[in-house]
């Protein structure tokens, strides 16, 4: 929405003023609300893919449970489906209370929820823990998003969220190794790293109450372009499904070829580092291209690199595919954020932030259910994502270039 000068002639009483937003005014955040925003988004990455190299030995532990095998594959993504419920409440309460109450709350339960692995005895238990460590990333990650949308306007906000999905995978690519050693000790230890999000704490209690930035009185605010939102809403949950499947069976399918716990993490850390330095890379040319174009081509990188997984004979045939696929995370999620922050009213931002989580967290939660693979194939799933991905890829990148020969007026609208 276009914001003028004149357009500012009051703001906001009371603690919702106390800083401002980068979408009304030139002044950035400080360095330690920059690092506040990229360490609570890392804290995503976190609550499902850092458990994810004890799997085989939580199946094994658990082999005695009824449906183990989908248990405790559940165990890593029923994170998703509780975030996709909560989601929408957590963008509520950050709207109407502010974001601050919300992230310090949710940092409390993620340490309770998240950390619960290391005391509780049965499958069931574990996986209430899981619930709850779902609500608290709910919170997180709506709250932090809407903080930086307050924060970041335009281009600005494009290379932000850019170089936040790079610290988060560059999180990973140093929290999955390191759960893959933990996990070498017992499948326990690595629920140990989910105490790290107290350390949070000190940061979040110096972050503005109430909602930051000016209101804006004098120039009626645009209604969210829904169609076009959900349009970004389906993307992004399309690719979390696909996405998922290194996390969720990947391990099972390393096993197969023969990876050790260890390295297992060190793989799943070559996969984020690579989406890590294609986000890094992406941040310096954030805003120059069509979002859908590079939406498309990070899902067809996507569904290539999983094409190489599912052949892959070996544990070092299947680097290549983690490469290729990791860029095209590196591509795609950012993209879709930014483009969902271009649409977003200021006062929607903590709802419409809030279901792009349940968008992303959902497809996490669906990814072993609608791409199951049987024991004996493994890589079955792989080539079922290939197919899907690439299809979206390739379609999303046809209804592009038609849309180019529209008029820039056109292009806007769509």
């Amino acid at each position: 929405m276009t914001r003028t000068t004149s357009a500012i002639s009051k703001t906001k009483a009371g603690p919702a003023a106390a800083a401002p937003s980068n979408s009304d005014t030139a002044a950035p955040p400080d360095i330690l609300t920059r690092l506040t925003l990229l360490l609570l988004a890392a804290l995503t990455i976190m609550s499902g893919a850092t458990i994810a190299p004890a799997l085989p030995a939580m199946l094994v532990h658990f082999a005695d449970h009824p449906n183990a095998g989908l248990l405790v594959k559940l165990a890593l993504t029923i994170v998703g489906l509780a975030i996709a419920v909560s989601a929408p409440l957590g963008g509520i309460l950050a709207d109407r209370f502010g974001r601050r109450p919300v992230l310090i709350g949710s940092l409390l339960l993620y340490a309770v929820g998240g950390a619960s692995g290391l005391l509780i005895s049965s499958l069931d238990a574990l996986l209430a823990g899981r619930v709850v460590l779902g609500l608290a990333v709910a919170g997180t990650m709506t709250a932090g998003g809407a903080l930086v949308n307050d924060y970041f306007a335009g281009a600005a906000r494009g290379k932000f969220l850019s170089q936040q999905a790079s610290f988060t995978s560059f999180g990973g690519a140093v929290l999955l190794p390191l759960g893959g050693l933990l996990a070498g000790v017992g499948w326990r230890a690595p629920f140990g790293l989910y105490l790290i999000s107290l350390l949070l704490l000190p940061l979040v209690l110096r972050l503005p109450r109430g909602i930051p930035g000016p209101v804006l009185v004098d120039e009626p605010e645009e209604k969210p372009r829904w169609k076009t939102i959900a349009a970004i809403y389906f993307l992004a949950l399309a690719y979390m499904v696909v996405f998922y499947l290194m996390p969720a069976q990947g391990p099972f399918l390393l096993k197969f070829l023969g990876a050790s716990p260890a390295s297992t993490g060190l793989l799943l850390g070559v996969f984020t580092l690579t989406a890590a330095l294609t986000a890094l890379g992406y941040s310096r040319f954030a805003g120059r291209f069509d979002h859908r174009r590079v939406a498309g081509l990070g899902l067809l990188l996507l569904a290539a690199g999983w094409g190489v997984v599912s052949v892959a004979q070996s544990i070092g045939g299947v680097v290549p595919g983690l490469i290729v696929a990791g860029m095209g995370g590196g591509l795609a999620l950012p993209n879709l954020n930014a483009w969902l922050a271009e649409l977003t009213p200021r006062s929607w931002r903590g709802r419409i932030v809030a279901g792009m989580s349940s968008a992303i967290f959902l497809g996490q939660f669906l990814s072993p259910l609608l791409l199951a693979a049987p024991a004996a194939h493994p890589a079955q799933g792989f080539v079922w994502g290939a197919l899907a991905i690439g299809g979206i890829g390739a379609a999303l990148l046809a209804v592009s270039f038609v849309g180019g020969r529209l008029s820039p007026d056109a292009r806007l609208r769509a």
